[in-house]
């Protein structure tokens, strides 16, 4: 039961009307309605507050920036007459204007093309040296690569790894040094040696009278059959990597791939290169000098070897073959390869410099 607040009479609790005087109860709805309009109400009335003080913020700061303005022209103003008033002074001195009349002197036509063959050398000065800036911009890209070649070439002189990949192009760039370079050695030391044959053969007939010789040494070239050279190095350095990279393959190397075996054999192999440009200079001296580039020649195919035989036998192993009998199988391959090259290459130079025939010619003297 509650009680009627306007007549204090008992009515049922869920009664909204007073039987006695006809007092109606507010539901819990009609609450919840006016605190919400209410709370609306209140939240209109922040904004409009809000707004206002921004738009007091927007009005004072447009009433400085029009203080500003006037302030502004006000300096212009005293500028502008500050330069007038020096112009006056100017006008009203006649020293100044004596000194205005020589310096607006007219240029006699002499002068005037000195002064423009001037500025076009100028002109054409700064153009050569954007042209040189753009040139060593151009160059700047090979220069750090040298650059970062000789300090991997340096590296690797002094502390070659087998079995391991440091470098990207290093690899490749000892590739084609090492080739060319003794290329050019067992071409110059051929030469040398038909030279010397041909000048024996020469005294050789003179001696012992039979007439005047046919052989000329002159007509011999300083570097005799370099292409043929060429070919067989490079060939042989290829079937090297070939029988390398079957053998990964064949070991299931991760990353097995030709770069990759050309890059493992060669890049150790930095020392070559000096070998190589020393052997190429010892052939060039000639002399005392030649048996000392044939050694080299020799240590040249020597440490290839072993940078051949040193990433077999590192490779790795999973399916745990015999270490020894399966570095023997790519070791056999390349040297079956390497004789049948060495033997096309030396029959190519027996038949072209026509040394059987010169041995011919001596037995029957």
């Amino acid at each position: 039961m509650k009680k009627c607040p306007n007549c204090q009479t008992e009515v049922e609790e869920e009664a909204l009307v007073c039987p006695q005087c006809g007092y109606q109860w507010e539901t819990n709805a009609e609450k919840v309605e006016q605190v919400v309009s209410e709370e609306v109400v209140s939240e209109e009335k922040t904004q409009s507050v809000q707004q206002a003080a921004n738009e007091e913020v927007v009005s004072e700061e447009k009433t400085q920036n029009v203080q500003q303005a006037a302030n502004d022209e006000v300096v212009s103003e005293e500028k502008t007459q500050s330069v007038q008033q020096a112009a006056n002074e100017e006008v009203s001195n006649p020293e100044n204007e004596d000194k205005a009349q020589t310096t607006v002197a007219p240029q006699t036509p002499e002068e005037s093309e000195e002064e423009t063959n001037n500025q076009s050398s100028e002109n054409s000065k700064k153009v050569l040296d954007f042209e040189k800036l753009d040139d060593f911009e151009a160059l700047k890209p090979h220069i750090d690569q040298a650059k970062n070649y000789f300090e991997e070439f340096k590296a690797t002189i002094l502390h070659p790894t087998i079995g391991e990949i440091k470098y990207k192009t290093l690899g490749i760039i000892n590739f084609i040094v090492i080739g060319l370079l003794f290329s050019l050695t067992f071409s110059r030391l051929l030469g040398v040696m038909l030279k010397g044959i041909y000048g024996a053969m020469n005294q050789f007939t003179n001696m012992f009278g039979f007439g005047q010789s046919s052989y000329g040494s002159s007509s011999i070239s300083a570097f005799p059959m370099f292409w043929l050279f060429l070919l067989a190095i490079f060939l042989t350095q290829i079937i090297l990597v070939l029988v390398y990279w079957i053998f990964e393959i064949i070991m299931q190397k991760e990353g097995a791939s030709f770069k990759n075996a050309l890059d493992q054999i060669f890049e150790p192999l930095s020392v070559l290169v000096v070998v190589g440009i020393v052997a190429f200079v010892f052939a060039l001296l000639g002399s005392v000098f030649l048996k000392l580039a044939l050694i080299l020649c020799v240590l040249y195919l020597l440490i290839l070897r072993y940078s051949f035989d040193g990433n077999i036998w590192l490779i790795a192993n999973p399916k745990g073959f015999n270490r020894f009998y399966i570095t023997m199988i790519p070791v056999a391959l390349y040297s079956v390869v390497s004789y049948f090259v060495f033997k096309i290459v030396l029959g190519v130079l027996i038949e072209n410099s026509n040394i059987l025939g010169i041995i011919e010619n001596m037995l029957r003297f």
